[in-house]
């Protein structure tokens, strides 16, 4: 089956007991604050599960789904939507057995939350998923997405995250940005944690300090589970849609948990101390950043690092959101602004973006480099 196009939701409080001149001007301030939060908040609650409100050129939006023209991998289409077609367009194919009931089935099996696969693989900590299915429900549901018409929990299609740019992580690919381990290995826990406790400078994602440390811990694990489980079901979608039949569960459900088994897992970077921060690394720094045969850093971030480079335009993320280079000059860095972080970034690359991997053809030292010199071009205050 070709794959380029494809058809695709008591009595008053206190301060109400003034004078009359006092509270003759409280009432209109009262409707005007009324008023003032109806339209900040209606949008949130208005249609938050359809498809058709998010704007035509998102690859969330039914009418790109629907596009002759439209390639498949630009679209990020809910779940739902993609299996509920399939169900129907496979049935042929597959002699009246349900893709869906088969989906379904099999997550439930491989990955419901009382599944003894799960609990015996070891790799979720199923003692804290109920706890953690809580704090995702009140923290992150609101963009990550939750179990609804036309959306499932982790798929970045909750209600607000038509307002955010970049769009919440979906987190059913199996693709983190921001991770210690090697370029397209899943992250580790504590990646994740990282990422819920400083949250992403520059991002709609916030810090979750104030959870405590124990609510931090259990909602990563949430988050992880609901990834792997999430990878599971896309996957077997995936491989139906190519194969034309239904694959072996058990098969993918090992690679999925082998992939998310932290005891396979290790943080490999940074790999070498920090070099020394000088003039001399600077200059090394910018020869490899405008250099076009090795890191070319030059052809994204441009010249002086504000992200204006001759290709800055041309990029789309793999869930098919156009994605801009990193402004260098402002200092505000996703991953966070210690140079280790930032040496890991240029290092492992960026999952799901075009930021590639510099660990395999530049040296450790070098990285180093170009992390100083790319410090070097922040705007320094006066």
């Amino acid at each position: 089956m070709s794959m380029g196009t494809r058809p695709r939701a008591a009595g008053p409080p206190r301060w109400f007991e003034a004078s009359p001149r006092r509270r003759g001007a409280t009432a209109p301030a009262l409707l005007f604050w009324v008023l003032g939060i109806a339209v900040f908040v209606l949008p949130f609650f208005r249609q938050p599960f359809s498809a058709e409100w998010v704007n035509s050129d998102d690859p969330r939006s039914a009418k790109n789904w629907k596009a002759e023209d439209q390639p498949y991998n630009e679209l990020d289409v809910p779940f739902k939507e993609d299996l509920a077609y399939y169900d129907k367009d496979l049935a042929s194919e597959l002699g009246g057995k349900s893709l869906a009931e088969f989906v379904n089935t099999a997550s439930e099996e491989y990955f419901g939350v009382k599944s003894s696969y799960l609990r015996d693989s070891g790799v979720i900590e199923v003692g804290r998923l109920a706890s953690g299915r809580k704090t995702y429900e009140a923290e992150c549901a609101g963009c990550h997405g939750i179990d609804g018409a036309n959306t499932v929990p982790g798929d970045g299609g909750g209600p607000a995250a038509r307002f955010m740019h970049p769009r919440p992580r979906n987190f059913r690919k199996g693709k983190f940005k921001f991770t210690s381990t090697a370029t397209g290995e899943r992250p580790m826990r504590k990646d994740l944690y990282r990422t819920v406790t400083n949250g992403l400078a520059g991002s709609s994602m916030p810090s979750f300090k104030l959870l405590t440390d124990e609510r931090r811990k259990d909602v990563v694990e949430y988050v992880r589970y609901i990834a792997m489980r999430g990878e599971f079901e896309e996957m077997l979608l995936s491989i139906t849609i190519d194969d034309g039949s239904l694959p072996d569960a058990k098969e993918y459900a090992d690679l999925v948990s082998e992939r998310w088994d932290e005891r396979k897992l290790s943080s490999v970077f940074p790999s070498t101390p920090e070099t020394q921060n000088d003039a001399a690394s600077i200059a090394r720094g910018k020869a490899l950043y405008m250099d076009t045969s090795r890191a070319n850093c030059v052809s994204c971030h441009g010249e002086t690092g504000v992200g204006d480079g001759p290709s800055a335009k041309a990029f789309k993320d793999e869930w098919g959101y156009p994605i801009v280079p990193r402004d260098f000059t402002g200092g505000v860095y996703r991953s966070g602004g210690e140079n280790a972080q930032l040496w890991t970034v240029i290092a492992t690359g960026i999952g799901g973006t075009p930021m590639a991997a510099f660990a395999g053809s530049l040296s450790s030292d070098e990285i180093w480099d170009v992390v100083h010199y790319v410090r070097s071009l922040e705007r320094k205050e006066n």
